[in-house]
């Protein structure tokens, strides 16, 4: 019988080896982008996955039933290609060379919300994706807009798997067996203490799960760079459920009633919750709610400070879109309004952002799109007092929608799962 209670490691070289593993392919993760870095870190996290069964084994005379449930373990290895990748790596890698690593490239030239380009090149593995940019500015890419470069680095003896994936994987494989040496001395959880990186626990898992900090995202292999060569950042934050934050909301705002139907229906309530949010702070942050079947299942809050940000934001909650298989979305956003002049109209090709203009005007917009091609926009316009604070005007539903632009990256998205039977 297992205990709850927390003892001492009963195999804490092993297991202190497994820990160093996580923290390891978090470095990996860091230095994807940098084909030296990498590969010096993919190294020694193979070196260090290989050696915690090596460890586990040295205590074989000790362990209950080493002998029955041990060979079962390396019987699955067997028939495991990750597992027998990483034996096989360890070797070339301690008596061989370095392991042969390839690496695709994606390119993608974003110039506005609707002008997009992308494609697929093969660089040299060694190859740094600052010269990938440079490269890219003496090609026949226009010089405004962003390039977005996605990496990925395979094993040429393990083409199939993404070699951040493939180690999480390895990762999964270890934790499982060292939970099972765990259960075998009757111990639950063990007094390791946790690393400073937050994710780097002592807890094991007892089935092939990878941790959620393993879970990858494809916005986490890619880097953004305007036309000069500069690094523009991306930054898409979850919501805090902390019951003591809602507690402080509520004290705030009162009893916010939060929607509880589909995204279309619930945009009057969350207009609602905005306006006496804006009132109150005298701004309002954007925020993305994503649904399945009219069931909410992500939200999130997008931070941008310019343009440039602002469509990375959109275009990683595409991401995020295909990733929970969203089929409605609700933002809530504080927007710059502008109508364009007759000149604009008559030239068409050109109209200057409201955050630009001298008359410009300042609204509160929610706004809701489907995957079925439903739309809907409320909007309040906000009038500033003479010490900055904000009065909501009473909504009315958007013709025009201003949201339009914005919303082009998840329609491409659902076009794109759509032709492939996502």
């Amino acid at each position: 019988m297992t205990s709850d209670a927390i003892q001492p490691c009963p195999v804490a070289d092993a297991h202190r080896r497994l820990m160093d593993c996580h923290a390891q392919w978090h470095i990996l993760h860091d230095s994807y982008l940098e084909p030296d870095g990498f590969r010096l870190n993919l190294n020694s996290l193979v070196s260090n996955l290989r050696s915690v069964t090596w460890l586990l084994q040295k205590q074989k005379a000790v362990i209950p039933d080493f002998a029955t449930w041990y060979p079962e373990f390396q019987e699955a290895c067997k028939k495991s290609e990750i597992m027998g990748w990483v034996v096989k790596s360890r070797n070339r890698i301690t008596k061989e060379s370095d392991l042969e690593l390839l690496s695709s490239c994606q390119v993608v030239w974003t110039r506005n919300w609707v002008q997009r380009a992308e494609g697929t090149a093969t660089f040299p593995p060694r190859m740094s994706t600052s010269e990938i940019v440079r490269a890219l500015h003496h090609s026949n890419t226009p010089p405004v807009g962003l390039i977005t470069v996605r990496r990925k680095w395979v094993d040429k003896a393990l083409p199939s798997w993404e070699l951040l994936a493939a180690t999480a994987e390895a990762h999964s494989w270890l934790s499982q067996i060292l939970w099972r040496a765990h259960k075998a001395f009757g111990v639950g959880s063990c007094d390791l203490a946790d690393r400073p990186v937050e994710c780097v626990t002592s807890v094991l898992r007892s089935t092939l799960t990878r941790p959620p900090c393993m879970d990858l995202t494809r916005s986490e292999l890619q880097a953004h760079f305007t036309m000069s060569g500069g690094v523009v950042k991306e930054e898409v934050k979850p919501f805090d459920p902390d019951p003591a934050n809602l507690e402080a909301a509520e004290e705030r705002y009162g009893q916010l009633k939060f929607p509880t139907s589909g995204p279309i229906d619930s945009v009057p309530g969350f207009m609602a919750m905005a306006r006496t949010m804006m009132e109150k702070d005298g701004h309002h942050s954007t925020i993305a709610f994503l649904y399945n079947q009219d069931r909410g299942v992500a939200t999130r809050g997008l931070q941008f400070d310019g343009q440039n940000t602002k469509m990375l934001a959109f275009e990683g909650l595409a991401d995020l879109v295909e990733s929970t298989r969203a089929d409605g979305i609700v933002i809530i956003s504080e927007s710059w309004l502008a109508v364009p002049t007759e000149r604009e109209k008559e030239l068409k090709t050109i109209f200057f952002p409201a955050r630009d203009r001298l008359d410009r005007t300042e609204g509160l917009t929610v706004y809701a799109a489907t995957r079925d091609g439903r739309q809907v926009e409320l909007l309040s316009m906000i009038e500033r007092g003479p010490n900055g604070e904000a009065s909501c005007g009473e909504p009315v539903e958007v013709t025009f929608p201003a949201g339009a632009n914005t919303l082009t990256p998840i329609r491409r998205k659902w076009d794109d799962m759509e032709k492939r039977g996502l």
